[in-house]
């Protein structure tokens, strides 16, 4: 019985014990059982879809791997989170199915819209995209979504944007597209005019150039900016939960990161700062309003056009402003001088410029190297050319100069002869400080100093966005900003930067196919077209003909004529292809195609020195007057001027010889041509005068009737013919400057020295020559002069012409933007003059012109500009007004001297003015812009009455 009790006694414990064992061994299963959930779920991976073509978000790049802003940000966050993630790349209507069908759990990022919103779980956003509907550049005009219901809009299918621009604008049309990719080679070929798309920049670097030339980014619309939500299926609460808290764990400043690397810039800053270093005009300093301006501030400024970016500029010196993008404060460095042996450390973002700089000599030395043996020449420590400058001048010693004054100085005083400096820079210092005429550049010491724009190392976003800007800039945009900054052209770089023409694959093809042509010219008409001594095809016609070879890819022959009829013949029959200098006639109309006028032709008389001068062919009625056979020319003489006799001669020397032998009383020619005769010095006897009749005419191209689909790739050619272009040609072939014969002379005048040892009567002989040599040196000084004024001034009246107005108006046009000031241009036309023509006679018109512009000119101030435009119309420069009531009575002080009676010879006329007036730059700020308002304004007064004048 105690046993018994002793084993129940001993049992009962030992139950309990079991009991609790049970409940700790539950518990512990029910823990493993929650922690291996928990560490299956954390083992799972999340699949997330994504849009395979919406750069720069979410993308694949060349290798098939995920990239983009969206894309890095889901990688951060599952790092941080120790979450493992699975991309799956898709076109964007099938991301959206492969979530919808549960083929994903997340979509990395999408707009939200009612419909999104309904289907699918979004999460709070991760990113922002700004989107916008892009114009074609014929739609300028449209400013409003709603202006768009006429056309098409281009939209990716399963975008946002024909839900949102629907919701905006009922009743637009939109054109769909399975991909970016597509709707952007739509909108390349012409099948679109508008498109809807997101900021950002293209990876074909060469499909966006061609796109902003087309779809300009200052021409779109904004439609909104679009928060990006990551997309999950409905009702997976705890999965948006864990999105939502992951991101709130990714820091701030690794988010900001991120966008700077795939947008360039951070959201919260408004657009990128840019260093800039002063004093270094004409790249870049502070104008006279306080604002930053230069060649580099206008690129920029134009590159903030085509991306749309804001930019801001903070000032500094040298130093200074690399310090500002090492410290951050600013983002890049506007442009900076970089090699090999001289760099800052920073990133090379963009190659901004090329600066030329040259050996500046002072004075009249000599300016080869041994010359400038022992010689000392100024030079900036810091120039990446100074090893470049010691081994062309090993034996001239050279002094180191911290700026430009302190080197100016030192020449002044002698210390060196000279120095080497950017020529542009050097150009605009020495011009401000009245210094330009003490200098002789040398051409043969240039060096060339690449500038870069700087960034920070590591920053490759804003790299890729700086170069995806520049990229959309064009060669042409380029050189027009160039031109407008840096006076000389052998400074410039853009001018030859494209080295053929952007053309359509036919226009490649038919070009492959062409074979070469056979370009006719004249073998003896220099400077326009000749043989040279070496048997070369040289002149103005040949530069333009290798100019073709350049841009088009093709080959041409020249084919060489003694006389212009067999040319023309050869040229209407097909045995050439092409010739330059033809004039448009309407008898060679249906004979031979022309191109666009490309170059002047103005025409003159050659005439002995001692025979009145003649401007127009009323003068020359009755007399003899020699002209190439073949010239269209001839044609008019005989219909309009019978009194003339012609005399035919095969060329331009046989026509000269005809004048030289009394054959001929005149010869007429293009003045290039005669001017060219002349400067050889051969005919000293002989003088020009302008063809007033023949002013306005323009040569053209002739091509062949079989090459009629050549003419407007020709055409394309010769709108490369930029005033720049033009300058270059016409200084190489017309140096208008007349031999002397100083150097005959001079020899004259030795042998009589050496003579006069020997015989004392030589005494008289050597007086005698060197009277004849002053006397004829200034006889042909005289008549180059003449030459010169002839080719610059109206021969009536003589003011300045067409063409020296052209130079003045655009030297008005530079001088006035650097300095941000206004000028004037008037365009006067005379009301009455024709009454007065037709009822006293040409000669009285004639005077009446000429006091007409002895009225204008005594009126003005000696810095204005009044030029004969032509018949009785008169264009007056007023530069740096002060507004435009002061103008204003200029116009009012001219219309109340004009309308005076004037006595002209025995008769009394009266005539009054009308004049147009505009204004720099608010009316026009090119010198076309200029005259075509004024011209407008001029007729808005002439039909108001008359004799008065208007303004915008």
């Amino acid at each position: 019985m105690s046993n018994i009790e002793l084993n129940n006694n001993l049992f009962t414990p030992i139950s309990r014990c079991g009991c609790q064992l049970k409940f700790i061994q539950s518990l512990l299963l029910s823990l493993f059982l929650l922690f291996s959930s928990v560490v299956f779920a954390a083992d799972k991976s999340i699949t997330l879809v994504m849009g395979e073509d919406s750069y720069p978000f979410q993308f694949i790049d060349d290798e098939g791997t995920p990239q983009g802003l969206l894309v890095e940000l889901w990688k951060e966050w599952a790092r941080v989170n120790r979450r493992e993630v699975v991309f799956v790349a898709r076109v964007w209507q099938d991301s959206l199915d492969q979530l919808a069908d549960g083929r994903a759990d997340v979509h990395i990022g999408m707009a939200a819209n009612p419909s999104r919103e309904t289907q699918f779980e979004l999460a709070a956003p991760i990113s922002v995209v700004t989107t916008y509907v892009y114009l074609h550049k014929d739609l300028s005009d449209r400013t409003r979504l709603e202006q768009l219901k006429p056309f098409q809009v281009g939209v990716v299918s399963g975008s946002m944007f024909e839900h949102e621009l629907s919701m905006r604008v009922p009743g637009l049309t939109f054109k769909r597209y399975p991909t970016r990719e597509s709707l952007l080679d739509a909108a390349q070929r012409g099948e679109l005019v508008a498109f809807a798309g997101m900021e950002g920049y293209m990876r074909d670097q060469r499909l966006q150039q061609q796109l902003s030339a087309v779809f300009p980014t200052h021409n779109r619309i904004l439609v909104r900016q679009t928060e990006l939500h990551p997309a999950l299926s409905k009702g997976n609460v705890a999965l948006r939960r864990e999105i939502d808290e992951g991101f709130a764990n990714v820091s701030a400043d690794v988010i900001r990161k991120i966008e700077r690397r795939w947008l360039g810039y951070q959201r919260e800053q408004s657009g990128l700062a840019i260093a800039m270093q002063l004093g270094v005009e004409p790249y870049v300093d502070i104008g006279v309003d306080g604002l930053p301006h230069g060649m580099y501030v206008d690129i920029w400024r134009l590159w903030s056009q085509k991306t749309g970016i804001p930019i801001n500029f903070i000032p500094g010196d040298m130093n200074g402003s690399l310090e500002d993008v090492r410290s951050g404060k600013a983002d890049v460095h506007i442009g900076y001088p970089e090699s090999d042996d001289i760099n800052t450390g920073l990133h090379r973002a963009w190659h901004m410029y090329t600066v030329k700089s040259r050996l500046f000599i002072h004075g009249e030395q000599r300016t080869d190297a041994a010359s400038l043996k022992g010689k000392r020449i100024g030079i900036f420590p810091t120039a990446p050319y100074l090893a470049k400058v010691k081994a062309a001048l090993p034996d001239t010693q050279l002094r180191f100069y911290s700026g430009m004054e302190e080197m100016l100085q030192a020449v002044q005083k002698g210390d060196i002869v000279g120095f080497v400096a950017s020529a542009a820079w050097t150009q605009h210092y020495l011009l401000l400080n009245k210094s330009w005429a003490e200098f002789t550049q040398v051409p043969e010491y240039e060096y060339e100093t690449d500038i870069f724009s700087l960034i920070r190392n590591g920053d490759e976003g804003l790299a890729s966005r700086i170069a995806s800007g520049f990229n959309m800039i064009s060669p042409r945009e380029l050189a027009e900003i160039e031109q407008k900054w840096i006076l000389n052209s052998r400074d410039h770089v853009f001018v030859n930067v494209e080295k053929q023409l952007e053309l359509s694959a036919t226009e490649r093809d038919y070009l492959k196919g062409l074979g070469t042509l056979k370009l006719g010219y004249l073998e003896n008409w220099a400077p326009m077209e000749f043989r040279d001594p070496s048997g070369k095809f040289s002149g103005v016609n040949a530069d333009v003909a290798a100019m073709m070879e350049q841009l088009l890819g093709i080959s041409i022959e020249p084919v060489p004529f003694k006389e212009w009829s067999d040319l023309i013949a050869a040229l209407k029959n097909g045995k050439i292809d092409l010739a330059g200098s033809v004039a448009k006639t309407p008898e060679r109309e249906g004979q031979i195609h022309y191109s666009e006028p490309y170059w002047p032709s103005s025409w003159a008389l050659l005439s002995p020195i001692g025979e009145v001068s003649a401007f127009n062919l009323e003068q020359i009625e009755g007399r003899r007057l020699a002209v190439t056979e073949g010239y269209q020319m001839i044609s008019k003489l005989m219909a309009e001027h019978p009194g003339i006799k012609l005399v035919l001669v095969p060329d331009s020397v046989t026509g000269i010889e005809a004048v030289a032998r009394g054959k001929a009383d005149f010869y007429v020619d293009k003045v290039v041509v005669l001017a060219s005769q002349l400067k050889s010095g051969q005919y000293q006897q002989f003088k020009l005068s302008l063809l007033t009749d023949f002013a306005e005419q323009y040569s053209h191209f002739g091509v062949s009737l079989r090459h009629g689909n050549f003419l407007p790739l020709l055409n394309k050619v010769i709108a490369r013919l930029d005033k720049t272009k033009v300058q270059e040609i016409h200084s190489r072939w017309m140096n208008f400057e007349l031999d002397t014969g100083a150097a005959r002379y001079k020899n004259y005048l030795r042998t009589g020295v050496i003579a006069l040892a020997l015989l004392l009567i030589t005494t008289l002989i050597v007086m005698v020559i060197n009277r004849r040599l002053k006397a004829e040196i200034a006889a042909r000084e005289k008549a180059e002069a003449r030459i010169a004024h002839l080719a610059s001034h109206d021969p009536l009246t003589q003011l300045p012409n067409r063409m020296l107005l052209d130079d003045r108006l655009n030297q008005s046009v530079l001088l006035h933007l650097r300095e941000q000031a206004k000028f004037a241009l008037l365009f006067v036309d005379l009301d009455g003059f024709k009454a007065v023509n037709d009822r006293f006679g040409h000669a009285v018109g004639d005077r009446l012109l000429v006091d007409v512009a002895a009225i204008l000119e005594n009126s003005l101030r000696k810095s204005d500009t009044v030029a004969r435009f032509g018949g009785d119309e008169f264009v007056i420069v007023l530069n740096k007004i002060v507004d435009l009531d002061s103008v204003c009575q200029v116009a009012e002080n001219l219309i109340s001297r004009l309308s005076q009676p004037m006595d002209v010879g025995a008769d009394t006329v009266r005539i009054s003015a009308s004049i147009g007036v505009a204004i720099f730059p608010s009316d026009g700020d090119n010198p076309i812009a200029l005259l075509q308002k004024a011209d407008r304004m001029m007729y808005l007064a002439k039909d108001a009455g008359g004799h008065g004048y208007r303004s915008s």
